[in-house]
């Protein structure tokens, strides 16, 4: 069952006292932490795949060159002459050591070793096995991130609180970014504020608000969502001053089905007390020419004076 409108949620970070030291305005959890030292690699396939496309490449970089200089010490200590004369300096012997293990981890090739024994043919076997194994979990860990549906939804820069058909409302817009249809779009909006017990704690709760209209089967253009401020609205009687006191905070999570990949579908956005503004409103971003209907994403965050 769903949990009644004014009942909270538990407490996500109970020392937040600024609404965006927990939650920026994408919609992302602000929360840092230590990972276990005894064990760092016990999450090492969500490490990556939460990084971003930058960092995963530097990391994915650093990983390759960081690996194939490992063997290059190994084979420098083993004695391996890459050039073969028995002549060449540490430098340049060393130099030559790094590239034969760069050359290694794609491909064998002996003649560059010399005899020099048998260790150096094993660590080329460890080596070479190692290289096939990391080879399949880049690739694997790039398909997972390149195929990864990802939604590419627009919120409006600004919260408004306004009139609609003469009622007060807290209303904001959306938009799809890529134009094409979501399937079962469903919007939750939440209130969060910080709050003390009767005992002094001080925590901070999540609360649903309800919505004129939470759920659309097929959304492809754009979206005002609103929640009217009744008496039964937390939003109620609240003006600027008692928001800021509680560190007010209205956080948008919309979820559904991405018709083109067949993949549900994130998105969440914040707005702070500075992101709400009273008495605007949108200005229209679709029109309609040639008997189609187009719509200006650029003007999604444009507004207006209400004229009174």
């Amino acid at each position: 069952m769903a949990p009644h409108p004014d009942t909270p949620y538990p407490s996500t970070h109970p020392q937040s006292s600024h609404f965006h030291a927990l939650v920026n305005r994408q919609g992302k959890i602000n929360v840092h932490g230590t990972r276990d030292l005894q064990n760092p690699f016990a999450d090492l396939y969500h490490f990556f795949f939460s990084l971003s496309w930058p960092r995963f490449f530097l990391f994915v970089a650093a990983i390759y060159f960081l690996t194939n200089l490992f063997f290059g010490v190994l084979y420098f200590i083993c004695g391996v002459d890459a050039l073969g004369d028995g002549h060449s300096m540490a430098g340049e012997r060393f130099r030559h050591c790094v590239f034969l293990s760069i050359e290694n981890m794609s491909s064998v090739d002996y003649s560059r070793v010399g005899n020099v024994g048998i260790v150096p043919y094993i660590l080329m076997t460890i080596q070479a096995f190692l290289g096939l194994l990391t080879l399949a979990v880049i690739t694997g860990l790039f398909y997972a991130r390149f195929s990864r549906a990802t939604a590419r939804i627009i919120f409006s820069n600004k919260a408004i609180i306004g009139k609609h058909n003469g009622k007060a409302c807290l209303f904001f817009r959306i938009a799809n970014e890529r134009l094409n249809q979501i399937a079962e779009a469903h919007m939750s909006l939440y209130l969060t504020k910080n709050e003390t017990s009767l005992e002094g704690e001080h925590t901070r709760k999540f609360y649903d608000l309800k919505l004129e209209r939470n759920h659309t089967p097929l959304f492809a253009l754009s979206w005002t969502v609103r929640h009217y401020i009744d008496e039964k609205s937390l939003l109620f009687e609240m003006d600027e001053k008692k928001m800021r006191e509680v560190q007010m905070g209205i956080v948008a999570s919309l979820t559904g089905t991405d018709e083109t990949f067949s993949q549900p579908i994130i998105a969440r956005h914040a707005y702070g007390v500075d992101d709400i503004v009273h008495d605007r409103r949108f200005k229209d971003i679709i029109t309609f020419h040639e008997r189609k209907v187009h719509i200006n994403l650029k003007g999604i965050h444009d507004l207006h004076e209400v004229q009174s």
